[in-house]
Order: C-alpha cells, then structure tokens, then sequence
C-alpha cells in the first residue's frame, strides 16, 4: 500500500489579527490512490481539520485517454472537509489546452468538479472569511512555454504583477504557483506564502544536497521540497503525494501538507 506522511509548518504574520488558519496543502497526487478510494489520505484530512484545501497542481494525470475517476471520487468527498481551492499544474494545463490530443475528458472532469464547488484559480484570487479573519488566495496559471524541458525563458515577477495584479499590502496573501522554478519571483511578486509542487521533492533527497533532478533536468534545483524564508514571505515546496513515468522515491516520502499561520505575537513584531 502506498504510504504518506504529513508535514507541519508554522507562519506568522502581523497581517493576521484575529486567529490563527490551518491550511492543508496537497500536490502531484497524479491520479494515485492512498488506501482504497483514498480514504487514507481523506482521513488524514478530517483528522487534521483544515481551514481550507488548497491544491497546487497535478491532482490527474495527463496522458491520453486518461481517467478521472480517482481525482473526482476525492474531490467529491474532500468538498465536505472544507472548502477546495484548485490551481492547475502543467498536466492539467496540457490537457485543457489541447483536447484534439487530449480529448474532452479534462474538461468534463473540471466542469463537474465546479459543481461539486471546488474554486478554480487560473491567473484568478478569491477571498476567504474564517472566523472574522479574511485572506486572499490566488492561483497562477502562466504561459505554458515556462513548463518546457530545457527552456530557457524566466518567469518575473512582473509578469505576475500583469496576471494577477499586486499584492496586498494589508491582507494576507496565498499563492498556489506549480512549478518551484520561479521561486525567487513569487518572493519578490510578494504573497505572504507560495505553495508549489511540481518536483516530487527531486525523486531522491540527499543529506545537505536535497532533492536531486527536477523534471526538466536540472540537477540539485534550488527550491526542491521545504521551507524556504525571505523576510516575512514564505515559499513552501511539496514533495508531492504521486508519481508517474518514473515511480522513484528515495528518502523522499509522499507529503500531505498542513500549515498553521497565526498572528505574530507583540515580542516579535
């Protein structure tokens, strides 16, 4: 049976006023399946009992004929956990892009998990009330020319800025970003914390070197699986919770994520 382990982050912020937000924080299932019907995954989401879910990217997986049965069944019932939140990564991207390859299977499977109620954030921010305390969450959707193997194109952060607008300065801010690639320009765009993917935490982690080849072939990437700190902004990588093509994982655990962000106390503003 394939296993999982869940990781436990802590923010702070002096955007937060009133309570703290628990986050859960899911990437690259890939159309696997934790425990039948992935109820092992979904159990672990009721016990820990997130504010919101937030998905960055690659919950099927883009092939041709592929079947979404497996992501469907877990949105179904994730629904009544808390609210969805869906960014795409590049497998759902792909396939929305071109259906004459694709078929129209991806884009049945969103327009039913619309209506399931799951938000879908492409280049798009919505606003969260929980309790009082209101937080933006946006997702990025850009050009798909900054997924290619051996691309050598960048993307800026002001780029982001014309996709998604500024930053807040007075609200806490979310982004579901994918790829980990561009890590220093969603640092520099400004949410308060990015949430990506896209890696599978480097196939193997290795001690003090990390995760080892990224998916376009980049060896030791700089931003692979964990936590990374620029001032009050954070960047936060998945190491996924699926795999595909090359089913490889070496001290490099499937990861459900969960982050407690909370009002920074007097004594460290």
């Amino acid at each position: 049976m394939k296993t999982f382990k869940t990781t436990f982050y802590k923010i702070q912020s002096d955007k937060l006023k009133i309570q703290s937000i628990r986050l859960a924080v899911l990437s690259d299932l890939h159309n696997v399946e934790l425990g039948k019907g992935n109820e092992n995954l979904l159990g672990e989401l009721r016990k820990q009992a997130p504010d919101a879910i937030l998905i960055a990217g690659d919950l099927v997986l883009g092939k041709e004929k592929a079947s979404f049965q497996i992501p469907y069944a877990f949105l179904k019932e994730a629904v009544h956990i808390a609210p969805v939140y869906y960014a795409l990564g590049n497998h759902e991207q792909r396939m929305k892009r071109k259906p004459e390859v694709y078929g129209e299977g991806y884009l049945e499977f969103e327009k039913e998990v619309r209506e399931l109620g799951v938000v879908f954030l492409e280049n798009e921010t919505r606003e969260l009330e929980m309790g009082g305390e209101k937080i933006l969450i946006s997702g990025l959707l850009p050009p798909y020319q900054y997924y290619k193997k051996g691309g050598k194109d960048f993307l800026k952060s002001e780029e982001i800025e014309v996709l998604l607008g500024k930053t807040s300065k007075n609200q806490f801010q979310v982004l579901l970003a994918h790829t980990p690639k561009y890590g220093d320009s969603y640092l520099e765009w400004g949410s308060d914390v990015t949430f990506s993917g896209h890696y599978h935490g480097g196939m193997v982690q290795l001690p003090f070197l990390g995760g080892v080849i990224s998916p376009d072939f980049r060896i030791f990437p700089k931003y692979c699986k964990g936590h990374f700190q620029e001032g009050d902004r954070h960047l936060i990588v998945s190491g996924g919770l699926g795999e595909h093509t090359i089913p490889l994982r070496i001290f490099n655990p499937r990861e459900l994520i969960m982050v407690e962000c909370s009002p920074k106390k007097n004594s460290e503003k």
